[in-house]
């Protein structure tokens, strides 16, 4: 039969000799062809060891490769003696070869081969490596030709070991992304004997991040893949180690070191930017998502606000699982309509950047506010938020407005939605005398009613009107605009 898998040529393990020594009466395990007939694989050597002798008659050992003529190693003296003989290794050899070990009974003129033919007079056991035992033809030769298999002890003992060679691994560099599962080859090795299968080997995976899995080892014919599959939690270069071993030999290994090159997740962001504000900015400007998650913490990302007044400054990121949120504080020169740039960067160099538009507004000089009426308030219209004809311009979906009201109150001081409001005791508040701000807040209504000399309304919305130029505190020369944004 032929021999598969042993010790390798370049990893070899001590062989250990067992000289089987069968107590009297006791059935040999007498093994002939094909056991003692082995096969030295591509690449493989075959090693002797404890030669032993202790007979009368003289005899020779030594091998024979591919059928062809014996190689005679060492010639024991007869004499009834007994003795040792030297160790013996063959090969490596570039093609496969069988192999037959001998003893020759140069007194008899018998020679007797490990695969019991033509006459069985060896025991083998063991598995690699192989103990052999021989007895010889007697000393009278008169068993040279018959089958002595159930002998004890030996007249000649040897110890056989067929290495395999080496496994031979070569690195598959891996590409993956943090976060995202990795599937894969990792290695591919070969071995010189074609006849072993992917079940032959195990193999383990060691992905330089502190974790470990076993490989899926594939192929057939000496060429075989191992695979693997794993997420990193980072992104980053790391040294994977594939370690494949022979699971008929355990020192038969081979160790690949594939480089994993781990990219940066991507990152993708979203405005969140408020539609208006007073004064002064503060709150969300952005909410981004990290393709990684949940491994990415927070000290993995920074954040820069461009507020769109030709200031930056950094933002503050919150969150957690790969679900963030930016935010920022800034105090405007003037009022306004701003475009809020929020730029997003991993410490592993992925960035995300996003655009938000918002409304930066005051309400009028000095206190109070301007009303419109709720007809008259969607984004887009434009609209007279004080004059003569304010009544006439502001059709409200209660009953009309006094014809005395101009368009101002100054209570409350700063409108709030869902507040009422009132004027001063009289036709009408005075309004301020302005400027009044490019974009200014106003109160919508519903209502204007008068009581006594006191005009009130409800607060349904407060928006945002870009005002045009021509306003005077004279009723003469109305306040207009447009409404760019709801406050509330």
């Amino acid at each position: 039969m032929a021999v598969r898998r042993f010790y390798s040529s370049t990893i070899l393990a001590a062989t250990v000799a067992v000289v089987v020594a069968l107590a009297p009466g006791v059935n040999a395990f007498a093994i002939g062809s094909p056991p003692g007939g082995f096969v030295i694989p591509l690449g493989s050597t075959a090693s002797f060891t404890n030669v032993l002798f202790g007979a009368c008659n003289n005899l020779s050992w030594g091998y024979q490769l591919n059928g062809g003529a014996n190689h005679v190693q060492f010639t024991f003296p007869g004499g009834c003696g007994s003795g040792t003989g030297p160790n013996v290794t063959i090969g490596p050899f570039t093609t496969p070869q069988s192999l037959r070990v001998f003893l020759s009974d140069n007194t008899c003129g018998a020679i007797y081969y490990s695969d019991g033919l033509p006459v069985d007079h060896v025991i083998v056991s063991g598995s690699n490596p192989y103990s052999l035992r021989w007895a010889d033809a007697g000393g009278f030769c008169e068993r040279k030709t018959t089958t002595a298999n159930n002998f004890s002890g030996c007249n000649f003992c040897i110890d056989l070991a067929i290495s395999d060679q080496a496994i031979a691994a070569t690195a598959t560099n891996i590409s993956a992304t943090e976060g995202k599962p990795f599937s894969g080859t990792v290695a591919t090795f070969t071995d010189t004997d074609t006849n072993a299968t992917a079940a032959d080997y195990s193999a383990t995976v060691a992905w330089g991040d502190g974790s470990t899995s076993t490989g899926t080892v594939t192929g057939s014919a000496g060429s075989f893949s191992v695979s693997g599959s794993h997420t990193y939690a980072e992104e980053g270069t790391d040294q994977v180690t594939v370690t494949i071993t022979d699971a008929d030999n355990p020192a038969n290994s081979a160790t690949a070191k594939p480089t994993a090159g781990v990219a940066d997740a991507a990152l993708t962001a979203s405005p969140a930017c408020s539609a208006t504000f007073s004064h002064s900015y503060s709150g969300l400007t952005a909410t981004f998502t990290d393709a990684a998650s949940p491994s990415g913490t927070l000290s993995d990302f920074s954040a820069s606000i461009d507020w769109g007044d030709g200031t930056s400054t950094a933002g503050t990121i919150t969150g957690a699982g790969g679900s963030y949120s930016v935010s920022g504080s800034h105090t405007y020169a003037s009022t306004g309509s701003f475009t809020i740039t929020t730029t997003i960067t991993d410490v592993g160099g992925k960035m995300a950047t996003t655009t938000c538009a918002t409304v930066g507004f005051s309400f009028a000089p000095g206190g109070g506010s301007f009303v419109i009426s709720d007809h008259n308030a969607a984004v887009g219209s434009s609209v007279t938020f004080w004059g003569a004809q304010w009544a006439k311009d502001n059709t409200l979906s209660g009953r009309a407005a006094p014809r005395s009201f101009k368009g101002f109150t100054e209570d409350p001081r700063t409108p709030t939605c869902g507040l009422d409001w009132s004027t001063d005791p009289g036709n009408s508040t005075p309004p301020p005398s302005g400027p009044l701000p490019a974009f200014m807040g106003v109160i919508v209504t519903s209502s204007a009613t008068k009581t006594g000399s006191i005009i009130s309304g409800n607060s349904i919305h407060i928006v945002v009107v870009q005002t045009n130029a021509g306003y005077a505190p004279d009723p003469g020369h109305a306040g207009t605009g447009k409404v760019v944004a709801v406050v509330c």
